[in-house]
């Protein structure tokens, strides 16, 4: 697939601020400073800064959940951009299976490389500053099996903290995931901005080597004037055009 160079696009941010949300566990977003270290009369400013990787708005691949699945940096970049799809999941506390999936996702769209999972449920998670786990969305086993077998999805991404099943012990639904290479893409926020269904999004992880993954600063890029036609308006075709 190509992109069509003659039409307009707006980008929306979905990324959060990066000091916003702490999953559990983990250590908060530190900035230290300012710090002047150049000699002179002029100071600089300049800021250290401590997170961990699940900082914010994030990506992650099958390092993950696997000793010894592939660190972020060994995924070809172009991996972290593409053609996207936008879902609205109206379950929460409870599953959303591969039943669900087959009527939400149309067998066209399921050639895409992206699956934007849209629930509003992280907006939830800043506002309220509590991580409910009867308000969380995930998905069931069966359904990310039928992610894996079934489309050509290499990234899923979610407004929520993660895609992992209400009913599983011990992160069967990310591990199957990563098994399989997929990347996860957690922390979105405002989805509701995009006015289309299809769009671009563009989540490059930051240049580090040997970890799972890394913050990111997600975009979506879709058509100006909102018109969406399964990826025409897009400027989405075929390369054998």
């Amino acid at each position: 697939m190509v992109l069509n160079p003659d039409l307009r696009f707006r980008l929306v941010d979905i990324s959060c601020w990066i000091e916003d949300f702490v999953f559990p566990g983990n250590p908060a977003f530190v900035k230290n400073g300012p710090h002047s270290r150049v000699p002179g009369d002029n100071r600089e400013f300049v800021y250290d800064l401590s997170l961990c990787t699940q900082s914010g708005t994030h990506i992650q691949g099958p390092h993950y959940f696997l000793e010894e699945g592939q660190t972020i940096d060994l995924i070809p970049l172009w991996n972290f951009e593409g053609p996207c799809v936008i879902v609205d999941l109206e379950k929460r506390g409870v599953d959303t299976t591969a039943e669900d999936l087959q009527n939400l996702v149309f067998p066209d769209e399921r050639r895409l490389p992206v699956l934007i999972l849209r629930t509003g449920h992280m907006e939830e998670v800043l506002s309220s500053g509590l991580l409910d786990p009867s308000r969380r969305p995930g998905l069931s086993l069966d359904a990310a099996s039928f992610l894996t077998d079934q489309t050509s999805f290499r990234m899923i991404g979610i407004d929520s903290v993660g895609l992992e099943s209400r009913r599983t012990k011990n992160f069967e639904v990310n591990l199957h995931l990563c098994r399989h290479g997929m990347l996860l893409l957690e922390g979105l926020v405002n989805l509701h901005s995009v006015r289309s269904r299809h769009a671009f999004i563009h989540a490059y992880p930051l240049k580090a080597r040997g970890v799972e993954g890394t913050p990111c600063r997600a975009v979506i890029r879709e058509p100006e004037d909102g018109k969406d036609d399964h990826g025409i308006a897009l400027g989405i075709r075929s390369e054998k055009e």
